[in-house]
């Protein structure tokens, strides 16, 4: 079985990047706010076009339906990164210490893989399929629809996903010894 602990990252070099904190803090909840619903916004257009590629709806047009919603999805995911890496600079520590992060990372790349290789390899083929879904457009909407499962699942672990108490008395120590004798 994985160890998702094993997967954490070493928090010691991302303390250099809190001075973005004080920069952030007046917008904190606003930016998570963003990420969060243009996380769902993207969640729930990649799942309806996944849906159709694995054959549900299968009278609404690939081709139609795709032109439809892929400027969506660009856009979406486009604000959910964009708002991701900043909520990361905000507090790089504790982010990163997080026990599911490093896999919600996994599960995005993974997921843009699997778009990026259908697209390239199968995505054509599957827009001039007239009676029935192609089996690789099946399979790549089967994949893309466990990865950002896997991604949203990920994030909302996180929000309880605490870092291990060594890790956080490891960097309050040096903390408190930077400022000197209390």
């Amino acid at each position: 079985m994985l160890d998702v602990n094993a997967l954490q990252l070493s928090s010691s070099p991302l303390f250099a990047l809190r001075a973005f904190h004080a920069v952030v803090q007046p917008w904190h909840y606003l930016l998570r706010a963003v990420h969060i619903l243009s996380a769902a916004a993207f969640f729930g257009g990649i799942v309806l076009l996944d849906l159709r590629l694995i054959g549900m709806r299968s009278a609404a047009g690939l081709k139609a339906f795709s032109a439809d919603i892929t400027p969506y999805l660009y856009i979406t995911f486009g604000i959910a990164v964009a708002s991701g890496v900043l909520l990361f600079l905000y507090d790089p520590a504790l982010v990163a210490s997080r026990t599911y992060f490093v896999p919600k990372i996994i599960l995005i790349i993974l997921g843009l893989v699997n778009a990026a290789l259908y697209h390239r390899i199968a995505y054509e083929h599957a827009l001039t399929a007239q009676a029935v879904t192609p089996h690789s457009a099946k399979l790549a909407g089967a994949l893309s629809i466990a990865f950002w499962i896997g991604v949203m699942a990920s994030s909302a672990m996180n929000v309880e996903g605490v870092p291990k108490p060594s890790v956080v008395a490891k960097h309050t120590t040096v903390i408190d010894e930077s400022r000197g004798p209390l």
